[in-house]
C-alpha cells in the first residue's frame, strides 16, 4: 500500500521567535527573481526605519532621511539598489551576519594618515576569531568600510560590544568623525520605556555611490554585486566561529563589570576636558562631544547654576577653540545648540563639592536615600538672590515698571534663569508683588475715639466660642423651664379631665364672707359647691383665661390663610435617605395628640385648629423648624415608615422627642427667649 503523501508540518515556534523572524525576514514579502537580489535580501533583512537619499555629486554629501511610513520590501530594495539616482540603507536587526568598521577619510586611523593602524586592526580582530576582512571604499569621500562576515547570525549588540572592547584595547577611540561600528553599541533603554534603534548604514555595491572593493594594497577591484557576495561567503566560511562565540561570551562578562565601574577621578576628568579644549576640532562630527565637555566643565567645575550661564560659556569657548570654523556644522546655530546642551547639563550634573542627586548607582548593595534637601536649598538660594536684586533695585530707585525690563534687570543682578524667575512671581512681578512703602509714624489717637475693635473672625475664635457658650446656656435654661411648665400642665390636665378630686381642684364661690371675728355667725360663712359641668368650670377660671377662650372662639369662626413652610432640605450624599415625600391623608389634632402623647392643655387652641388643617409632613416641618431654632435637633430622615431626628444623643424617633418637646413647650420657650432678648 502506498504511503500517504500528506506533508508533516513542523511545530509552531514560540511567539517571541515569530516576532524576531518577522523582523529579520517577512515571509509574506516576495523575494526578487534574481539570485543576487535574494542573497542581498538575506544578508540585509531588516527593512524597518530604512534610510534613503538621492545620489549626490562626487563632491557633495548625501542628505539622508529616515522612512517611517512603511518597511523596505526585498523587491523594492533591489530596485533602489540598482537605481543610479538613489541611495538606500538599512538598520541592522537583532541578529546579524556582518559587522562594519567605518573609518573616515580624515581620521587618525586612516591609512593615508597613519598606515600602521590598519594592520593593527587586522591583528586585533584575529584574536576575536575574524581571520578574513573585506576592505571597501565607502563613498567618494575616500573613507573605508571594513566588512567582517561570519557564517551564522549572532546578536548584533554583543557582536558590536565584542569588537568595540578589542579595538579600545589597542588604543582606538570610537566616536563620530574617527571610527564607528555598524551595528553600533546602541543606548540601553529599560524595559517598558520604549526601544532604541541601531544606526543606519548604506548598502554595499550601489552604482554611482563611490563604493568599491579594495585589494590588500587598497587598489579598486572591478567586481560586480554577485562577485562581492561570493567573496563575502568565502570570507565568512574561513572565520573561526567557535572562537568568536567564546569571545562574545567573555565580552558580555567584561562589559557588565566595566559598565558599573568608574575608575576615573575628578582630577582625571578635568584633565580630559582640558585636553579636549586644547585639541579642539580635528574633523567633522565632533561638535556634540565638544559641547558636552564644555557643559560639564561649566556645571561641575565652575559651579554655574543656570542654563543661561552655561550656554553663554559654551558659545564663547567653542567659538575660540581650534578647528571650530573648519569642521563644525553648528556655526550658524551655535547659540541654540549651546542652550540645548546647557539644559541637558542642568538635569544630569551638579557642581563639584555639593550634595549629589544620587549618592550611589543603581546596582549598589547599600543604597542611600536621596537628598531631597539639596533641591530645596537651591530653590531657597534662588529666591534669596531674587529678593536681594529687588531690594537693590528698589533702594537705588532703579526698579523698572515694565515686566520684561524688570525681569531682565533682576536676571542680570541676581544671576537666575528666566524660568526660575517666573516661578517666583510673587517676589518681583508687578501683578503679584507690592512695593513696600516706608513705615509710617503712628499718630496718638484721642481717648474718645479709642474703642474696642470689632472682631473680624467670623469663622472661629473667641467671639464664636462665646456665642456658642451663650446659646448653650440659654438652651439649657429654656429646656429646664419647658420641663417645669410641661409637668404642671400635664398634672392640671389629668386632674381636670379624669375628674379625680375635681371638687377640690376647682370651687365655685356663691357668697362672700361677712366681716366679723371668730364669734360670728357660721351661717354667714361662704358656701362651697362642686362644679357640675364644663360651663361652670369655664366660669370658675380667672378673668384673663376667660378672655383668651373668647378670643380663640372668635378666631376659630373666621377663615385663616396658612402659609406653609418651604420644602425641607435633604443632603445629596448617597449615604443619606431619599427626599421626604408627601403622604396622603390629614392628621387631625386629636389623633396627633394621641399618637405623640401630647395633652390638649399643652396646645394653644388656635394652634390646634391650625394643625388640624395640615398634613403629617407639614406638622412635622413646623415642629422641626421650632426645634431647630433651639438646637434640639440638627437633622431629620424618613426611615422605616416614620420620621427620625438627630439630637445630641443620636438619632431618635420623632414621636419620642415630640412627646417631650411639644408645640406648646416650644412656643413657651420661644416667648421666653424673646422676652429675655427684650430685657437685654
Amino acid at each position: 500500500m502506498r504511503a500517504s503523501a500528506e506533508p508533516s508540518y513542523p511545530q509552531e515556534p514560540r511567539r517571541r521567535n515569530q516576532r524576531q523572524s518577522s523582523k529579520r525576514q517577512r515571509p509574506q514579502d516576495p523575494l526578487p527573481k534574481s539570485e543576487t537580489g535574494q542573497h542581498l535580501a538575506h544578508l540585509f533583512p531588516n527593512g524597518w526605519k530604512w534610510i534613503y537619499a538621492s545620489a549626490p555629486d562626487s563632491q557633495a554629501s548625501p542628505q539622508w532621511e529616515t522612512i517611517h511610513q512603511f518597511p523596505l520590501t526585498p523587491i523594492e530594495m533591489e530596485q533602489l539598489h540598482q537605481d543610479a539616482e538613489s541611495l538606500v540603507g538599512i538598520r541592522p536587526g537583532s541578529q546579524t551576519r556582518w559587522l562594519v568598521i567605518d573609518i573616515d577619510h580624515g581620521s587618525d586611523y586612516h591609512p593615508i594618515t597613519n598606515e600602521n593602524w590598519l594592520p593593527r586592526i587586522r591583528h586585533a580582530l584575529e584574536g576575536v576569531g575574524i581571520a578574513r576582512i573585506l576592505t571597501c571604499q565607502s563613498s567618494y569621500s575616500g573613507g573605508l568600510h571594513l566588512y567582517l562576515p561570519i557564517p551564522q547570525p549572532v546578536s548584533s549588540f554583543w557582536f558590536s560590544i565584542c569588537v568595540k572592547l578589542h579595538l579600545e584595547a589597542i588604543g582606538i577611540k570610537l566616536y563620530g568623525g574617527q571610527c564607528e561600528l555598524y551595528p553600533n553599541p546602541k543606548k540601553y533603554v529599560p524595559k517598558g520605556k520604549g526601544y532604541s534603534l541601531f544606526a543606519g548604514i548604506r548598502l554595499p555595491m550601489q552604482p554611482n555611490s563611490g563604493f568599491y572593493p579594495l585589494d590588500s594594497d587598497l587598489n579598486p577591484l572591478p567586481w560586480t554585486l554577485a562577485q562581492w557576495l561570493e567573496a563575502f561567503e568565502q570570507a565568512a566560511s574561513l572565520q573561526d566561529f567557535t572562537l568568536l562565540q567564546h569571545s562574545i561570551i567573555h565580552a558580555q562578562e567584561a562589559y557588565q563589570l566595566r559598565r558599573h565601574y568608574h575608575p576615573k577621578s575628578i582630577s582625571s576628568w578635568q584633565s580630559h576636558i582640558d585636553q579636549e579644549k586644547g585639541q579642539g576640532w580635528t574633523g567633522p562630527g565632533q561638535s556634540n562631544a565638544k559641547f558636552k565637555a564644555l557643559a560639564c566643565e561649566a556645571r561641575v567645575f565652575k559651579g554655574m547654576d543656570s542654563a543661561e550661564q552655561i550656554a553663554e560659556y559654551i558659545e564663547q569657548t567653542a567659538s575660540q577653540m581650534p578647528g571650530f570654523n573648519e569642521y563644525s556644522n553648528h556655526i550658524k546655530d551655535l547659540r541654540q545648540r549651546s542652550r540645548d546642551v546647557a539644559h541637558w547639563a542642568m538635569k544630569f550634573y551638579w557642581p563639584n563639592g555639593s550634595a549629589p542627586q544620587r549618592e550611589t548607582h543603581y546596582h549598589s548593595r547599600e543604597t542611600a536615600p536621596a537628598d531631597f534637601g539639596y533641591h530645596q536649598s537651591k530653590r531657597d538660594a534662588a529666591r534669596h538672590r531674587i529678593n536681594q536684586a529687588v531690594e537693590q533695585l528698589q533702594s537705588s530707585s532703579g526698579l523698572p515698571k515694565g515686566i520684561c525690563d524688570r525681569a531682565e534687570a533682576i536676571i542680570l543682578i541676581g544671576h537666575v534663569s528666566k524660568q526660575t524667575l517666573y516661578r517666583n512671581k510673587s517676589l518681583w512681578h508687578p501683578n503679584h508683588f507690592k512695593l513696600q512703602a516706608p513705615p509710617e509714624i503712628p499718630q496718638p489717637q484721642p481717648q474718645q475715639d479709642i474703642t474696642q475693635p470689632q472682631s473680624k473672625n467670623r469663622d472661629g475664635g473667641v467671639s464664636q466660642l462665646l456665642k456658642f457658650l451663650w446659646i448653650g446656656t440659654l438652651t439649657q435654661l429654656l429646656i429646664y423651664v419647658g420641663f417645669v411648665l410641661l409637668t404642671q400642665q400635664l398634672a392640671a390636665t389629668a386632674l381636670a379631665l379624669k375628674g379625680q378630686r375635681a371638687d377640690q381642684a376647682a370651687l365655685e364661690v356663691t357668697t362672700l364672707p361677712k366681716e366679723g371675728g371668730p364669734g360670728g355667725d357660721l351661717s354667714n360663712e361662704p358656701s362651697v359647691s362642686n362644679i357640675q359641668n364644663w360651663q361652670q368650670l369655664r366660669l370658675s377660671l380667672p378673668e384673663r383665661f376667660q378672655r383668651k377662650l373668647q378670643q380663640s372662639a372668635r378666631e376659630s369662626s373666621e377663615p385663616k390663610v396658612i402659609q406653609l413652610p418651604l420644602e425641607f432640605r435633604t443632603s445629596d450624599g448617597p449615604e443619606n435617605f431619599p427626599v421626604l415625600k408627601q403622604k396622603e391623608g390629614v392628621l387631625h389634632s386629636d389623633s396627633l395628640l394621641s399618637r405623640h402623647h401630647v395633652s390638649d392643655s399643652c396646645l394653644d387652641p388656635h394652634l390646634g385648629r391650625t394643625l388640624s388643617l395640615l398634613s403629617d409632613d407639614e406638622v412635622f416641618r413646623q415642629w422641626f423648624d421650632l426645634a431647630m431654632q433651639f438646637q434640639i435637633v440638627s437633622d431629620s430622615e424618613w426611615h422605616e415608615g416614620e420620621y427620625w431626628v438627630e439630637t445630641f444623643e443620636g438619632w431618635r424617633p420623632y414621636a419620642e422627642i415630640a412627646a417631650t418637646f411639644t408645640f406648646g413647650t416650644l412656643n413657651t420657650m420661644k416667648d421666653s427667649a424673646s422676652k429675655s432678648s427684650q430685657f437685654d
